[in-house]
């Protein structure tokens, strides 16, 4: 599809991301749990430097994944349209955890959306790569 967004494709995505968010919540959840006292509180949890770097890199890799996912299985040209979902999703788990604000859309729905464009970019040459192969 040139010059026209897929929505099918855009809501998909959002699927696939919002499933990777929370597999990767749980990934990070079981890595990080020995490092939580028992008894804490959401509101109490200090995390180190690295620890927030693993946090960075994971949330990274699972936008990415996700684009990569739709830009591989989807017909035509959808580059965007990864990017599109991963803002969405971040969008849908900052109305969950009531902490959306338009500040916190834009922070923290920039790096998802580059990382849905790679992706879908990366999922995109794969794709063709098989078509041509």
């Amino acid at each position: 599809m040139t010059g026209k967004l897929d929505w099918k494709w855009i809501g998909i995505g959002v699927l696939i991301m919002l499933a990777l968010n929370i597999l990767g919540g749980i990934v990070l959840a079981l890595a990080l749990a020995s490092s939580v006292p028992a008894g804490t509180t959401v509101d109490q949890i200090e995390l180190s430097g690295g620890q927030v770097v693993i946090i960075a890199i994971v949330n990274f890799l699972v936008f990415l994944l996700g684009g990569f996912i739709v830009g591989m299985k989807s017909a035509g040209r959808t580059i965007v349209e990864p990017g599109i979902s991963a803002a969405v999703a971040v969008i849908v788990g900052l109305l969950v955890s009531g902490n959306f604000s338009f500040g916190n859309m834009i922070a923290g729905g920039i790096v998802p959306f580059l990382a849905g464009v790679l992706g879908g970019w990366l999922g995109e040459r794969r794709q063709s790569r098989r078509v041509t192969a």
